[in-house]
């Protein structure tokens, strides 16, 4: 009787866990009823809201897709500490306000201002069909040409564009010489417009 109730918890908790992991768990969206910008040799990229509860700084997500016929390697930025932090510098946002002022932002963690220590690229393999999705908070990122480290939206409706642009490897480690020959994508690519209304 103990093994058959250990039995039915297990494959309880294992129909629970399958059930947090699915796609369908995130709000019923999957990567093919999201909006997504034009292809770009085999990649595309998506933004949609993520359903924050300050409006003032609504959080966000970012899909990168690849639909070609070959798999690629992505370089999103770079990361800190072995892996520990990881900084996807190579996302940018355009985000044009309710008066039709367009600002281009780029990303920025309050809470690794400068560097000191080892750094690694933030790489990303991405096998053909399959989707990468970061979460953004809009306050993540900054207007180098305002010097604005406080973004917040105006009144009325904005638009918000994400955009990546791959390249080879960048950083250099004794212990990592052939990260520059891995098959990286290379180019540019912008999402969908996501409109955003406060």
């Amino acid at each position: 009787m103990k093994t058959l109730k250990a039995t039915a918890l297990s494959a309880i908790g294992i129909c629970t866990l399958l059930s947090l992991l699915s796609p369908a768990s995130s709000k019923g969206r999957t990567a093919e009823n999201l909006q997504w910008g034009a292809p770009v040799d085999g990649l595309q990229m998506s933004i949609l809201a993520a359903g924050s509860g300050n409006v003032d700084v609504p959080q966000f997500q970012v899909a990168l897709r690849n639909t070609g016929e070959r798999d690629v390697v992505l370089n999103l930025g770079i990361m800190l500490a072995n892996g520990k932090v990881q900084l996807p510098e190579r996302i940018r946002l355009s985000l044009t306000d309710a008066g039709g002022r367009t600002r281009e932002f780029r990303f920025f963690d309050k809470r690794y201002p400068a560097v000191a220590g080892r750094v690694d690229d933030y790489v990303v393999p991405l096998r053909v069909g399959s989707t990468y999705l970061l979460t953004f908070n809009l306050d993540q990122f900054w207007s180098p040409d305002a010097k604005d480290f406080q973004l917040k939206l105006s009144q009325g409706k904005s638009q918000l564009v994400a955009h990546f642009e791959g390249g080879k490897a960048q950083a250099s480690n004794l212990d990592t010489p052939g990260m520059r020959l891995m098959n990286f994508w290379e180019g540019k690519l912008q999402s969908n417009v996501l409109a955003v209304e406060r």
